[in-house]
This record gives structure tokens, sequence and C-alpha cells, in this order.
């Protein structure tokens, strides 16, 4: 007889089953992460778990990543799953529950938080779609002659897609407002329209596949529309929009432009979509995650797309969804997508309509912890929509009023027919052009990563309310096209990591610790008397950057914590604290427990010891990238002898390395390890960028060692 029970799901679900928070009982239903069991195989209880769950009425009615993802996606990144801020995740033991009745999955809730079952559990979130109006065209627009330089798009021209080129009241605009009150992405086309190559996702109500602004095909032939799912229980094939939602934000996203008229009312440009030639912008993946023809999903489901988007290679997933209450499921896929090379760009909310702007909106929130980028709405008259929530982790506000884009082309779940084109507002509509806007930093420069989207974005956004920062709009309205200037060609992106240096006593108070985490986070809980303990490392900038750099902490690769003396879960807290003329300096937080109060501690810091502390970080600012490499001496070694020099640095693809003559050279990574080796017939080579099995090293800092052919040697300079 079997000591375990190990549950082996059907995925052939019927769609009369019970039905998730899509159908509005969302209390029923509980996630969790499974104990690891001795027993490896999939989704297994261990014994006790088991006969406990089944005691308490409840099923296992799916799991995180079911047999249509790991069948359609890659394996996850166990390099990803490594980082501190993941310690602990398991996708693969990751189920939703299911109970008779809410009073049931509130009960079984506790049972099995204390019964050593799971390593943790919490509610199903519910989650909708932040849309506040929609209405469609009217007649066929006419062109406004002062806008002849623009895409031909005719929506674009006329004025109505205010958003993107708002000529004002005075300009004879649509809408009237205040002349450029939009997102400047003119000027961001004449530097980058997209990439071919490039994917972007939408988690939505679906999208309609044969809407033309949308899909269709590339330039080389093949699919726009990749990747295609649906993560609710209709089958992984049901992704079409069947609502009327996910259509209009990918509309705004990644519309074709440049491609004129398309419906009789019309044609629009979305931000991401190409020049109508060689450009189509980007793929689009649509990631269904609304059952039917549903405008509610919840943090399951979001979470299953937060991991298809990140596994199939895209760099942003929009989420126009919001709801009250937090996820730990949620957050720690979105930190998964995040450190996998996908941001997370999510509807701030709607809450302003309701009289409480300041009220926390999630997965929205996390942004506050850099794991995504949160976006209000603005108006073009240049101001916060009313609408518009501002709680906390508010990155930018971008057009969220009458924003025209994309529609189906068959009938909206309510039974409403548009002729292609609508104009809708909410928060819903200001997150995709956000998205967007990432699409076109990434396809201009694929070297940046995780939060520096976020960072780019929120310090070249435009003041709408109060100089500076505030808490209506935070760092203001979108600017893409000054986003893409402050990235140009001239300036160096330097991403790498530095243990800390130095820790000092900051002080002393009671520290509060919710979730378990990495270091010693899974042995403390609840409150804790603490001392507090300022980590600092100073860096000192590389020789190649010209002027005043921008510098911020990065998600990946930062080990300490925020100063606050609240930890409810760890994600990476860092800050900038000091720039003194070629150096800066980054400071986090540590805790050491009162003895008093942590007698039997093997060790009593929180999280690490501070030799562990480390922090990532982005250096961006302008290089010299036409200077030459200075002039070598003597290849023999006598006093004139130079050393290598590397240019430029840092540098993108590949570097040039001048010599002081032939013999071998090595690229080191900043442990030692040699990521390449060859032999120089004379004083001057180059290094492509490629590690010995010819893949694409990772941003780092690098150095090069030569040794002569006569022994001479070694001499090494850095190259990031």
């Amino acid at each position: 007889m079997r000591t375990l029970l190990s549950l082996t799901l059907a995925l052939t679900l019927s769609l009369v089953a019970a039905r998730t928070a899509a159908a509005g009982d969302a209390a029923r239903f509980l996630v969790a992460q499974l104990a690891e069991a001795s027993d490896k195989a999939q989704f297994a209880w261990k014994p006790d778990a088991a006969q406990q769950a089944a005691a308490l009425g409840l099923r296992v009615r799916a799991p995180l990543r079911d047999g249509r993802m790991r069948a359609r996606t890659t394996r996850l990144d166990e390099a990803v799953l490594a980082h501190p801020a993941l310690r602990g995740f398991a996708p693969d033991r990751i189920v939703l529950l299911e109970a008779p009745d809410s009073a049931t999955a509130a009960a079984a809730r506790t049972a099995l938080a204390d019964g050593g079952g799971v390593d943790w559990i919490e509610p199903l979130a519910s989650r909708a779609l932040q849309m506040t109006e929609l209405h469609g065209a009217g007649a066929r627009p006419g062109a406004l002659a002062a806008l002849d330089s623009l895409p031909n798009d005719p929506l674009l021209r006329d004025s109505r897609q205010w958003g993107l080129w708002n000529v004002g009241g005075v300009g004879g605009g649509f809408y009237g407002g205040v002349p450029r009150a939009d997102i400047h992405v003119v000027e961001a086309w004449r530097v980058t329209t997209g990439d071919n190559a490039l994917k972007l996702a939408v988690a939505d109500t679906g999208i309609d596949p044969a809407q033309p602004e949308l899909a269709g095909l590339m330039p080389d032939g093949s699919p726009r529309l990749v990747d295609m799912v649906s993560v609710t229980f209709e089958g992984a094939d049901a992704w079409a929009d069947s609502n009327g939602h996910g259509t209009p934000v990918a509309g705004a996203m990644a519309a074709r432009t440049n491609d004129g008229a398309r419906f009789a009312s019309g044609g629009v440009a979305g931000v991401c979509g190409g020049d109508g030639a060689l450009v189509a912008g980007c793929r689009i993946v649509p990631i269904k995650i609304a059952e039917g023809h549903s405008g509610e999903s919840s943090s399951f489901e979001v979470s299953r797309a937060m991991l298809w988007a990140a596994d199939v290679g895209a760099r942003a997933m929009n989420l126009s969804f919001a709801g009250y209450e937090g996820s730990r499921l949620e957050r720690l896929c979105m930190t998964y997508a995040l450190l996998r090379g996908c941001v997370v760009v999510v509807a701030a909310g709607n809450e302003g309509a309701r009289d409480n702007p300041r009220r926390p909106m999630y997965p929205a929130a996390y942004a506050a912890d850099g794991l995504g980028i949160q976006v209000g709405a603005s108006t073009q008259f240049d101001d916060r929509a009313t609408f518009s929530s501002y709680g906390p982790g508010l990155d930018f506000v971008a057009p969220g009023v009458n924003i025209w884009t994309t529609f189906m082309t068959y009938p909206s779940a309510a039974g409403a027919v548009y002729d292609g084109l609508v104009a809708a507002s909410g928060t819903s509509f200001a997150a995709p052009i956000a998205a967007g806007a990432v699409g076109l930093l990434a396809a201009a420069r694929p070297e940046l990563i995780e939060n520096d989207f976020q960072h780019v974005l929120r310090e070249s956004a435009d003041d709408v309310y109060l100089p500076g920062w505030d808490e209506r709009t935070a760092w203001g309205r979108l600017n893409v096209g000054r986003a893409l200037a402050s990235v140009g060609p001239e300036y160096g992106i330097w991403h790498d990591e530095v243990r800390a240096d130095s820790v000092v006593l900051a002080g002393s108070g009671t520290l509060s610790i919710g979730e378990s985490g990495p270091g010693t986070l899974d042995r403390f809980r609840g409150l804790l008397a603490a001392t507090r303990w300022a980590t600092y490392a100073t860096v000192t900038l590389p020789d190649s950057f010209a002027d005043t750099v921008r510098v911020w902490p990065r998600v990946g690769g930062t080990f300490a914590a925020r100063g606050d003396y609240q930890l409810p879960y760890f994600t990476p807290g860092a800050e900038v604290v000091a720039r003194n003329g070629r150096t800066f300096t980054l400071r986090g937080w540590l805790y050491r427990a009162d003895s008093d109060t942590c007698a039997t501690c093997v060790d009593a810091w929180v999280p690490l010891p501070p030799e562990y502390a480390r922090f990532g970080f982005t250096v961006i600012g302008r290089v010299n990238r036409s200077r030459p490499p200075a002039p070598v001496g003597d290849a023999t070694g006598g006093a004139g002898a130079a050393h290598v020099r590397a240019w430029p640095s840092p540098f993108r693809g590949a570097i040039a390395l001048a010599l002081p003559g032939a013999g071998s050279v090595r690229v080191l990574d900043v442990n030692g390890r040699v990521v390449r080796e060859w032999r120089a017939s004379g004083a001057e080579t180059r290094w492509d960028g490629r590690d010995r099995d010819g893949r694409d090293a990772p941003p780092a800092l690098y150095f090069v060692r030569w040794r002569g052919a006569d022994g001479s040697g070694p001499r090494s300079p850095r190259a990031s």
C-alpha cells in the first residue's frame, strides 16, 4: 500500500464545473505551494496532508503550470529561481485548491498552514479589468494639413489620437486640450518604430485574430500573433477575445502604424506598431486570463500569464487588470518574469471613480519594490484623470481618456458592433501605451534589463502637477521621446554587482517579519527587537564615461533589505546615497536580533551577515566612442611600455583591444574565470563579446589579460 497520495490532474476539465474567481466565487478557492514530498511525483501531498485535505473536502482544481504550459514553453529558468527574492519558490508544486464553500476554505487554510502540508497558502485574489468607458467612431475623419508629416493613420492625422500627438484646442484638435500633452512618440519614432524580433505580451480577455491592425503577417511572411494561449479553464486554444477589452488594449500598445485606413471609420497607430513597411513593430503574444465573456480574472490566472510571457521570451507583458488583495503568488511570478527579461506593466486602477484613489491595487502596488511598472491615466489637458488611482507604487501617468484604438471585428459580449475602432477610457488603456514605450526602448537598447525600464521612463517623464515627484502623478506624464533620447547610441550602459564594503550601526527598534525568505528569514517570524545596520558599497566609474551618469540599484544582484523595520516579505532593497566625482555609494539595510529575544539563534543577522550583502546596479552615461586608443609602448615591456587598451568601454557587441604586441589574450570575469582566450598575431585584436561556447557573454565587468610571446605581462584593463 502506498504511504503517499499522489494527485494526478486531468486537464480536460468540464466547462460546466465550478468556475474560478472569474465567476465571482473566489472565496471558495485557495492557492498553495505543497510541501516537498519524498515522492517526487508532480503535485504530491505528504501523507498526513493528503488525508487532511480530503477530510476538509478540498480538491486540486489545477496546477500552476499544467501540461499545456509545460509542453509549449521551455523549462523554468533555474538560474532565475536561485535569486534570493525567489528562495523556496517552486512553481511546479503550486496548485489551485477548491473547497465546497467559503467557510470550508477559510478553515482549510488555517488547518493546512498549521499542519505542515504546505509551504504557504493564501486565498485566491480577484482581478477585474480597468475600463471606464467605450464608444464607437462617427464619420470618417479628415486630415489636418498641419500634420502631413505624420504617419498616414487617419485617426492620428485628424488628432483623435491625442495621446500620441496632441495639437490642443488652439490647433483645432478633436478633443482640445494642451498642445503636446502627449507621450512625444513622434520623436521616438525617429529613433525606432520597434523590431520584428521583439515580443510584447497582452494578458487580458484575448485578441481578435482577424483584426488587421493587430494580426496578419510580418514582413518575412510569418504570423504577427505568436505563442497564443488561454490560461483559463476553457482550454489553451480558446484565446480569442470574447469580451471586447483585450483587443482595444492590444491596439493601444501595438496597432500597425503608417498602414492607412483599415476600416470605413479610419485607422489608428500603436506606440510600438512599426513603420508600415519593413518593420511591424513587434510580435504580439495574446494571453487570455478571463474565462468566457467575463471581464474578471484571478491572481492564479494572472500568475500563469506572467510565467508564460517570460518563458516565451516577451520583453514586456501588459496587465490592465487590478484587485484589492495582495498575492504572494503574483508577486513571486512578477519577480520571476522581471529577472527572466519580461517587465510587467500594470494599470494603476480606477479607484478615483469610487473616491478612494489612494487604495493599494494589486499587483500594481508591487511596482513600489521595483518588480514592474505601474501606470495611471492622464487627460488631454495634461492632468490626472479623476478616475485614476494613485496608490503605492505609482510610477507615472500616460494618456487614458478617449484613447482611439482597435476593436473586435465581430460583436462584443454585450452584442455591440463597431467598425473595427473605438475610443476607450480607463487606466486599462494608459498601461498598454507605457508597455509600447517599453517595447521601443527594448528595440533601441536591447541591453536594458529588469527595473532599468522603470527608471528610464520615470526619469524622462514630464512634470504635470508639481515639480519633481508628487503623490497624484508620481514622476509625471510619460515622454517616450525623451526616454529614447536618454539612452541613445552615445550612452554606455554598465551592469554590474559589488559586495558591501562597510557596515554601520544605525539605530534599534522592533522588526516585523512576515513571510519566510532567504537567509535567516526562514527562521524568524513576527515581532523582534533588533538593531538596524546600514551597509554600503562605493563604486568607481570606468574612465570611459565622459561626464555625469545616472545610477540606480537593480533588483537582480542585490541582497540587502529595506530600512523601515518592516519585512512583510523579502524584496531587494537599496538606494544611491552619495555621488562624489567618479564614485557613487549604494546603501542597503540589515538587522541583528537582540540577544534577549533570540538566545538560541545560531546567526542573529537578518536576512544575512554583512559579508554576504551585495548590490546590483546600472550606470548609464555618455561615453566617448570615437576617441582612439592611447598609443602603446615598447612591446618588450621596457620603460615605454603601456597597458592593454580596450575601447569603447562600456561596449556593446564587440570591443577593440590595443596590445603591446603579439601574444595570448584572455578575457576573465570578476571571479577570475576565463570567458574567452585566443592568440593575437599583432598589436591589434578584438573580442566579439562571446564566450568559449559561442554564446553572448552577459552584461558585466570583464578583465583582459595579455601575455607576450616572450612571457612578458600580464597587463589587464577593465572592459564592461
